[in-house]
């Protein structure tokens, strides 16, 4: 019998002390369906069946025929057609889509990456927690949503001025031939790289990725693909048997030479345990970071040990203020920051002021006050540079009323945007500028101490009320990185020298230095005279 195929046997008869057992079967064909057979047991004494070569269909396996003997004595025929595959194995039958083909052409990124579905449709992975990438702010962000089988569509955001990746691994420990997607700040549009990461490297090769689509605004970079991911169990076999699509996820960035196309080492800002990127109710947290990226989106979340509201609803009309801008609670209630130092805001006269009052969270009030013919703008920067996306409010003097813009300043120039900003207030009077309005400021813990760290500015430039065009900004206030939850800090004006007055001293000592000596030449040409 070979490869177990059933030979059918119709009619062997064996006389065996006048007894006749008859043996009918039915054998399968190749569709290996076998009737079962009848064993009746023959009694006898070594009587020969003789055979007849009978060939198996199906696999054309050859019964030995002639001369097989049938043990006598009582012996039964045993069964022989159990019904086999051609080896032997039964495979287990699993569905799986196709991979993706790749296509790595990239398309503008027209909506902004959201985390609006994250633990119900996604999976989200963020630092800080909160992260909305659909807002400005500094936070890095990445999503994950099954479509089938291995095939995800993925978000990515954060900031860099390179590349921004997202690195899938089957442990926790990174650089292991880890499949990863780079979107690179390729001078202001998004470059994709599939690479593999390892030994700290990246290294560009084939994947199955396509419908790339990418957007670079200052230095966030976000950008969207399809992704067929590599088979968890291939590697893990015996700890991820059930989910052949769980992996640690990270988020990196790194440095881009757009000439060679080089991709600097990565950096690692987000870095999560094993997760399955099919579950979206997942509870993702940061190994790098002490935060929680909880599935469910709420309006309250918990970032270390404080408490955050939900952002402001943007509501940028302007209404008329009343009661000036005061320095009446500097230190105790509001934050302070001014140029001279003595400004005050409710008085006539020439200075800058801001002010900082926290409500709740990231929500804070702000009083702005200064001089200008065209605009007066606050802005808040991660640290002491400007234009790397800063978040800028601008009150602007439009023919004696105030026209509020919401702006990112970048490159020295502002960029009108759509930031959490509500209770718009405004006053002009002559080149006096003065607004209040309330507003989320966006999360600096990614880079800061506390997600409330801000260098706060003070900005003056031109607008064309015909266009509603804001000119670069001129600096007349900057401090340094301060908790603007801290009333009570110390604020000075990082800019402010003594330029001024080192002047003045010049003049006057040139001024006294020409004076003495017209004196002595008048006394030269009175001696003379006489």
């Amino acid at each position: 019998m070979v490869n177990s195929t059933t030979a059918m046997v119709n009619s062997t008869t064996a006389m065996v002390n006048s007894t006749t057992a008859m043996v009918n079967s039915t054998t399968a064909t190749g569709s290996n369906t076998t009737a079962p057979p009848t064993h009746m047991p023959t009694t006898g004494n070594n009587a020969t069946v003789p055979g007849n070569n009978a060939t198996v269909p199906g696999n054309n396996a050859t019964v030995p025929g002639n001369n097989a003997t049938v043990p006598g004595n009582n012996a039964t025929v045993p069964p022989t057609h159990a019904p086999t595959t051609g080896n032997n194995t039964v495979p287990n039958v699993i569905t799986t889509a196709a991979p993706l083909t790749p296509n790595i052409t990239v398309t503008v990124l027209e909506t902004p990456v959201s985390r609006a579905e994250c633990g119900s449709k996604q999976l989200c992975a963020a630092q800080p927690s909160d992260c909305n990438p659909s807002s400005p702010g500094s936070c890095f962000f990445l999503a994950a949503r099954q479509t089938s089988g291995r095939n995800f569509e993925f978000g990515l955001s954060g900031q860099s001025e390179g590349y921004l990746a997202a690195s899938l691994s089957t442990g926790t420990t990174a650089g292991g031939n880890d499949t990863t997607y780079v979107c690179a700040n390729n001078n202001g549009v998004v470059q994709f790289f599939s690479t593999v990461l390892n030994n700290g490297q990246l290294i560009v090769t084939t994947l199955n990725v396509n419908s790339v689509k990418g957007s670079v605004n200052g230095n966030t970079i976000q950008c969207t693909f399809s992704a067929t991911i590599p088979e968890a169990t291939r590697a893990r076999a015996r700890a991820r048997a059930a989910a052949a699509t769980s992996f640690s996820l990270s988020v990196s960035t790194g440095s881009f030479n757009a000439t060679t196309g080089t991709l600097g080492a990565p950096t690692t800002a987000i870095k999560t345990p094993v997760v399955n990127l099919a579950n979206p109710n997942t509870t993702v947290t940061n190994e790098l970071a002490p935060t929680t990226t909880s599935a469910p989106s709420t309006n309250l979340t918990t970032t270390g040990n404080q408490a955050t509201v939900a952002p402001l609803t943007p509501n940028i009309t302007v209404t008329v203020l009343e009661t000036p801008v005061s320095r009446a609670e500097c230190g105790s209630k509001q934050l302070c920051a001014a140029q001279p130092s003595d400004c005050n805001p409710s008085s006539p006269g020439s200075c800058f002021f801001l002010a900082a009052r926290q409500t709740n969270g990231r929500n804070f009030e702000f009083g702005l006050s200064g001089q200008s013919e065209g605009y007066l703008a606050a802005s808040l920067s991660t640290d002491t540079t400007a234009g790397g996306n800063d978040v800028t409010y601008v009150c602007a003097n439009n023919n004696g009323v105030v026209k509020f813009f919401s702006t990112v300043l970048n490159n020295g120039q502002l960029t009108v945007t759509t930031l959490n900003v509500n209770s718009v207030k405004g006053s002009v009077n002559g080149s006096k500028i003065q607004c209040t309005f309330a507003a989320t400021v966006p999360d600096a813990s990614a880079t800061r101490a506390t997600n409330t760290d801000f260098s706060m500015a003070v900005l003056t430039g031109t607008f064309n009320a015909a266009t509603d065009s804001l000119g670069a900004p001129s600096t007349a206030l900057r401090t340094p990185v301060v908790n603007l939850a801290n009333p009570n800090a110390t604020v000075t004006n990082i800019i402010a020298t003594t330029t001024a007055p080192a002047t003045t001293s010049h003049a006057a000592t040139l001024q006294q230095s020409l004076t003495q000596a017209l004196l002595v030449t008048v006394g030269v040409l009175g001696l003379v005279m006489l």
